[in-house]
């Protein structure tokens, strides 16, 4: 048996022991203020287009925001001056090919896009590149993804299997697991051990006509709007790779963070209030992911009606009553990890906010509107994007505040 195989063992045999943790109403409540705003609806370096990403540097002093389709990251102070502006779409050295994300850190930052690691002194100079592992990598052959550089010059990897192979249309089984991979150089060779495996059962979403597959040129593959795959969490500060389970039914959630050598050095179990599936939130799926089929079947010249997308759609949908305990993950300049949970209190999201490695920390709820989209949080601000009524975008920063800890 493998040393990966006997830890998760180890780890799945502890977990089954011990209850998890609830959020009772005893956990502390946090809302927002708005604060800061950095935004401009006509024109400048603050006319922002698609941002896909917003960073903040450990002391709150600088903000990154990543635009890929533009090959851009600038730099602001948290009041709206802009610091640096990078915007090189191209192969060369500080140029990117859409970029993915960006990591401040002490001394610079790092961007990482299709094929490389860029490193960047806080003026903007390139200090290194460090080039994706080599294609001849492979997994089954399927492509590795790079996630995160590790020691020993490797990294964490993820195989890219399409949609179609990973729910069986391709004549294989389907994929309900995947592998996580750390691989590195040794000598004139590369190794690779697994250290994870994440489930994936319920994370596509596919569409065909019933019938033949031959009599159709088309299909349709998305995300299950409301899947409980496990999510993840690559922290490029500690190279660990965190996990959060969340098909474990009755709201509860299974927290796990291995380094790259496959150990898991703490793991956690919180349980959240169970949320029922409501019946709007299932037909908005519904029409949503409906109205893409038409599209799809239109563009192949093959159309089906309303009436035949929703049977369609109804029949690939995974609907889970409860809801999945938590919909997103993300790791917070503050080392916390925070979790959007399906609970809203009147126009409010909940997320949930928990330290790293400390089973006695209590965790909080912090509730924020619903239109903003949450990217990073400092010990002061929850910062993240919002859009006004006209579509423009403008990256803001709300202050915490300690909420009322009684309802």
């Amino acid at each position: 048996m493998t040393a990966f195989r006997q830890t998760v063992l180890a780890v799945i045999a502890a977990l089954g022991c011990g209850q998890p943790s609830e959020l009772g109403p005893g956990t502390e409540i946090w809302v927002t203020e708005p604060d800061y705003e950095i935004g401009n609806a006509f024109g400048g370096p603050a006319a922002f287009a698609l941002v896909s990403d917003v960073r903040v540097s450990a002391d709150g002093e600088r903000v990154f925001v990543l635009e890929p389709y533009l090959a851009r990251v600038s730099v602001w102070t948290p009041s709206g001056d802009l610091v640096l502006d990078i915007e090189k779409p191209g192969e060369g050295p500080g140029e990117f090919l859409t970029p993915r994300s960006v990591v401040p850190g002490p001394g610079g930052f790092l961007v990482q896009d299709s094929r490389r690691f860029t490193f960047f002194a806080q003026d903007g100079t390139v200090l290194r590149t460090v080039p994706n592992p080599p294609g001849v990598l492979s997994f089954q052959g399927f492509q590795l993804l790079p996630r995160l550089l590790t020691e020993r010059e490797g990294y964490l990897v993820v195989p890219a299997i399409a949609a179609s192979v990973a729910t069986a249309w391709a004549g294989d089984s389907p994929f309900q697991e995947v592998p996580v991979f750390h691989a590195w150089p040794r000598g004139n060779r590369w190794a690779m051990d697994t250290i994870a495996l994440l489930d994936t059962q319920n994370r596509n979403l596919a569409v065909r006509p019933t019938g033949s597959e031959w009599e159709f040129t088309w299909q349709f593959h998305t995300a299950q709007p409301l899947a409980d795959d496990d999510l993840t969490y690559f922290d490029p500060q500690t190279g660990n790779l965190v996990i959060a389970r969340r098909n474990l039914g009755n709201g509860v959630i299974e927290l796990l963070e291995i380094t790259p050598l496959g150990d898991t050095i703490w793991h956690r179990r919180l349980a959240v209030e169970p949320v029922s599936l409501p019946q709007e939130l299932l037909e908005g799926a519904i029409d949503v992911v409906a109205d893409q089929v038409i599209d799809q079947s239109a563009m192949a010249g093959q159309r089906v009606s309303e009436i035949e997308a929703r049977a369609l759609v109804e029949d690939a949908l995974y609907a889970p009553d409860p809801l999945p305990s938590v919909r997103d993950l993300r790791g917070m300049s503050t080392g916390e990890l925070w979790m959007q949970t399906y609970e809203e209190a009147d126009t409010l999201t909940v997320w949930i906010a928990i330290g790293r490695g400390d089973n006695e920390s209590e965790p909080r709820r912090v509730r924020l509107p619903l239109g903003f989209r949450v990217r990073d949080a400092t010990p002061t601000h929850v910062w993240g994007l919002r859009r006004d009524s006209l579509g423009v975008t403008y990256v803001a920063g709300r202050k915490l505040v300690q909420g009322p800890q009684s309802e």
